[in-house]
């Protein structure tokens, strides 16, 4: 009951969320964000899904403090992340990494399973597009709100093929930075 609860509350959130997208009603709110700090708070929600996975993050060491709005990230992140736990094959390797350049925020979700059909990868942040339409699961929402988000904060996302094989998400965000080791803080 608490499994079948959960995903319809993750329904109802990406129906709202696409709504608030589509009419304009979707503001950034940008604030200081430890991107160390978005990432646990997601994979805590989504422990169970991720226990199946070898997951493996990758953050900056010296990663500074980004200005971005931290709820809207974090359903970027978490649909990122649920969508490579729902099509990679369990066992397999997901891959989160976070670095910054200049003022360039990178942030890529990468899985090692079956990777995108060219005719999927065309159309793949398209409302109600699923890669596999044979499998239970949500109405093609997720990487459309991620797109609107990304977009939201002046950014840019795109997907990929792996050479390997599997599939790539990333995301490019022009922010605001702070290295807060840096900072300096009056008497």
């Amino acid at each position: 009951i608490f499994k079948a609860s959960k995903r319809l509350n993750h329904l109802v959130e990406n129906l709202l969320n696409m709504s608030r997208l589509e009419s304009g009603k979707i503001s950034v709110h940008a604030d200081w964000c430890d991107i160390n700090d978005l990432l646990y708070k997601v994979t805590k929600t989504l422990k169970q899904e991720l226990s199946k996975f070898s997951f493996v993050s990758t953050i900056r060491p010296d990663m500074p403090l980004v200005k971005l709005d931290f709820g809207l990230m974090e359903q970027v992140i978490y649909n990122l992340l649920l969508n490579s736990s729902q099509y990679a094959p369990i066992g397999s390797i997901i891959k989160f990494s976070a670095d910054i350049n200049e003022s360039n925020l990178r942030i890529t979700v990468e899985d090692n399973g079956i990777g995108f059909s060219p005719e999927f990868l065309e159309k793949i942040f398209k409302k109600f597009m699923r890669a596999d339409l044979s499998r239970a699961g949500g109405l093609g929402l997720g990487l459309s709100i991620v797109k609107g988000i990304v977009e939201a904060h002046n950014g840019d996302v795109r997907a990929e093929n792996v050479s390997t094989g599997g599939a790539r998400i990333i995301l490019m965000i022009t922010a605001e930075t702070i290295d807060i080791n840096k900072l300096k803080f009056e008497e």
